[in-house]
């Protein structure tokens, strides 16, 4: 119960509240030794990637990159918060690259929302013709479920997070996995 209770919180908390909430959990269950995600060769791996781009290995980065590599197995979306320049990008990109070298296929998908208007994002229906021409975000995800189970597929929206455009992931994130296109078209996620 520890063991899980820690593994879906943690990834989700600042350093300084994990130590707390460590805490909290030693008072409420004394005595239950903790221990974090373990993935041998997937660490191997992130520190052989980290190493291989010149990056240093620091021992908090390994482990949030490993959290992640957890809540990725357990959710359909996952999103990384924090300042610029704190590692968000660099977080995700080693993921991938380790990944690779323990042989699981990662096909990333990568856009900035922010940086294109809601139509060439989501895309639209011409009102003349009445047809509809996929956006970048729509065309992604068409890729994304004609490949096979065994790839990993990651649409990265690597940008600010604005209501815009993110109102559109609201049921692609929930327990439906479902993409409701500005056209009325579904696309089914998994």
């Amino acid at each position: 119960v520890v063991q899980a209770l820690r593994l879906n919180t943690m990834s989700k908390l600042t350093f300084a509240d994990c130590t707390r909430f460590d805490a909290l959990v030693r008072d409420i269950f004394p005595g239950v030794n903790f221990k974090d995600v373990e993935y041998v060769d997937l660490a191997a791996a992130l520190h052989e990637a980290f190493e291989e781009a010149n990056l240093e290995i620091i021992p908090n980065q390994i482990k949030k990159a490993l959290e992640l590599f957890e809540q990725l197995r357990q959710r359909m979306g996952v999103v990384i918060v924090g300042p610029s320049g704190a590692g968000k990008s660099i977080l995700w990109r080693m993921l991938r690259t380790a990944l690779g070298k323990i042989n699981k296929t990662v096909k990333q998908y990568t856009m900035n929302p922010k940086a294109m208007p809601r139509q060439q994002l989501l895309g639209h229906i011409d009102m003349d013709t009445r047809e509809w021409s996929d956006g970048v975000l729509t065309n992604s995800a068409r890729q994304v479920v004609r490949e096979p189970q065994e790839v990993h597929s990651w649409i990265i929206c690597d940008g600010d997070i604005d209501p815009e455009w993110i109102e559109s992931l609201n049921s692609v994130l929930d327990d439906n996995r479902l993409l409701t296109m500005p056209s009325g078209e579904r696309i089914q996620f998994g």
